[in-house]
């Protein structure tokens, strides 16, 4: 059997910003205790503060990349008494920040709301996810264990604790958490899928496709999944199966070069040497075709840059038309799939991460914001 590559990168949360509507409180919300001659002054003084509220809005509006903007705004909230809505104006922002690649900054926001809303499970929930967006799976594994210590109804809590465990080489915990969000999600496709590539991985063939074959049931169009049984099948050494399944495989995504170069081997061990020798010629002009894909690949790398920068600035629009006409890359695709999302097409978003599952189905984040896209589409249905 070939190598499976293990997991790359794991989800980023990324969502639609959404920016506060300016909102005040009354008069007397802001007014100090007012002295034997100090009903002007205090007037005079919740005045100022809403003045200074307002200012903040319009830097925001102005600089929308600077985060210690919104935490400004949010203490002033807080100070004012209106502590939801600091929460609101943090989470919002971190949305932002998160939907445009800047999970350094969504941290920092939400940091802030969960120190003021400790015991919230779906905040701490938010954060584990942002951390795990930033590649930091030590900071990210607290969050996501208080979150179901605090009973969040929310069973991604555990896919993403599972997949933070594995991406940190601990793989014996992460299998039982895998179970647990199984049982939680009433044997939902996600975790089934998870857990039979970690098993797959640790060369639990059986095991493995028992649980993939339950996915790909759930998911028969999901090319990650196939692959992974394809391959489970053949460390089985189940043959036949493997071979119907990478046919499968390569009729969902004809580019994708190791599903040829599983089939290759198989048809060759199974003495069919004229299909095995038509599969490696498909499989060798893929990886040159990979290899000039890589060149036009650095070439377009600052375009999809700059379509990053425009998101960051708020103009998602933008950013969408001008990456529609760039040629296609998985990180073009991934990139779209962020616009799409930002600007709420969340049907457009999920047609492009299908595409970058095709290019290369080991890529574990892009599984995993496809399944967070599918989510949020069932939970507002």
């Amino acid at each position: 059997m070939t190598s499976v590559d293990g997991p790359r990168s794991l989800p980023v949360l990324f969502l639609v910003w959404v920016l506060l509507a300016p909102s005040f409180g009354t008069a007397a919300a802001w007014a100090l205790p007012i002295e034997a001659s100090g009903q002007e002054a205090a007037s005079s003084k919740g005045q100022s503060s809403m003045e200074v509220e307002l200012e903040v809005r319009r830097r925001m509006m102005a600089h929308p990349e600077q985060p210690e903007i919104y935490l400004e705004l949010a203490d002033l909230q807080a100070s004012r008494g209106a502590a939801e809505e600091a929460v609101a104006t943090l989470i919002s922002s971190s949305n932002r920040f998160l939907g445009a690649g800047e999970p350094k900054k969504g941290v920092l926001l939400l940091n802030k709301a969960v120190e003021m809303r400790p015991d919230d499970p779906e905040l701490q929930l938010l954060l584990g996810k942002a951390q795990t967006q930033n590649r930091d799976f030590e900071a990210a594994e607290a969050p996501l264990r208080r979150a179901i210590e605090l009973g969040s109804e929310d069973p991604s809590a555990l896919v993403y604790l599972g997949a933070i465990l594995w991406e940190s080489g601990r793989m014996a915990e992460a299998e039982p958490v895998y179970r647990q969000a199984i049982e939680a999600t009433d044997r939902a496709f996600m975790p089934l899928s998870q857990l039979g590539r970690l098993l797959l991985w640790q060369g639990q063939f059986e095991d493995a496709t028992q649980l993939l074959e339950e996915a790909a049931q759930k998911n028969p169009r999901d090319v990650g999944t196939l692959f992974d049984l394809a391959e489970a099948l053949r460390g089985s050494n189940r043959a036949e199966e493997a071979i119907a399944t990478y046919r499968r495989v390569v009729l969902l995504a004809p580019k994708l070069n190791k599903a040829h170069y599983g089939l290759a081997m198989l048809l060759a061990r199974q003495g069919d040497r004229e299909g095995s020798k038509a599969e490696f010629e498909i499989y060798n002009q893929l990886i040159l075709a990979a290899e000039e894909g890589n060149r036009m690949a650095e070439i377009e790398e600052g375009e999809v840059d700059r379509a990053g920068l425009m998101l960051r600035q708020g103009q998602v629009e933008e950013a969408i038309a001008h990456l529609e006409g760039l040629e296609e890359t998985i990180e073009v695709v991934l990139a779209k799939a962020r616009a799409y999302r930002a600007a709420g097409r969340l049907d457009a978003a999920v047609e492009s991460l299908q595409r970058a599952v095709a290019f290369d189905p080991s890529r574990q984040d892009v599984r995993q914001m496809l399944a967070s896209i599918r989510m949020e589409m069932a939970q507002s249905q």
